[in-house]
């Protein structure tokens, strides 16, 4: 495990890498080190040294590479989630992982980011799950449409039922959550109090059944594919 350096203030987002492959650690703690309002705290190989990691320091992101030796990313998922560590997890992902991206949306990541995307998705990532939103990379969400993983979840006419069954602003908001902005950015989309959005995204998950934001993301995937 190595930590990061002194750079950033105590304002920064504090990010956690964690991926068994040296050379993507230096890639991702590249690419953040472009933003000064984010600082990366520690690049961690294993999924131990995380959990470790996060018990002893405040941390905001974590950046999970969803498949490692060892304790891979879901277990790492799982049990951050179950000891009550509170960060926000991106996971990250490449192509043809399907069934683990499915298992991570069930065990509450806020994210996904493929190894392989715009490192300009990266930095946005990171500031939307840490201010509240849920993140699906542009190509994540194309490929979803459609695939196992989010009809295991819901089918695409249901989900059009369900998306129906809200008012006008509500589909507005879901859109919006959908495209992976926090409720301060849908309330100045929208031009609306902060306090509103929390009360429409209330009644959101509970007109259409999702257990969070995630769900509630692909939801709107499945609802307006032409978006993605």
């Amino acid at each position: 495990m190595s930590g990061g350096g002194p750079h950033g203030d105590g304002a920064a987002l504090r990010v956690l890498i964690v991926d068994d492959e040296q050379l993507i650690r230096l890639g991702l703690a590249s690419i953040l080190g472009t933003d000064p309002a984010i600082r990366v705290v520690a690049e961690c190989a294993s999924g131990e040294e995380a959990l470790s990691f996060v018990r002893g320091h405040r941390v905001d992101v974590v950046l999970l590479d969803i498949r490692m030796a060892g304790m891979d990313g879901l277990r790492t998922l799982e049990e951050l989630r179950r000891t009550g560590e509170v960060p926000r997890v991106l996971m990250v992902t490449t192509f043809g992982e399907d069934a683990y991206v499915a298992r991570a949306i069930t065990l509450g990541a806020d994210g996904f980011l493929l190894k392989s995307g715009d490192p300009r998705e990266i930095l946005l990532a990171v500031h939307a799950v840490a201010a509240g939103g849920a993140f699906f990379s542009p190509a994540i969400s194309r490929k979803l449409i459609g695939s196992r993983v989010t009809t295991r979840f819901i089918e695409q006419d249901e989900a059009g039922r369900r998306f129906e069954r809200l008012t006008p602003r509500e589909r507005e908001v879901l859109l919006l959550i959908g495209d992976g902005l926090s409720n301060p950015e849908i309330a100045g989309r929208l031009f609306l109090s902060e306090g509103t959005v929390k009360a429409h995204v209330t009644s959101i998950l509970r007109t259409t059944g999702a257990r969070n934001r995630v769900e509630a993301a692909l939801i709107a995937v499945h609802a307006r594919p032409d978006r993605w």
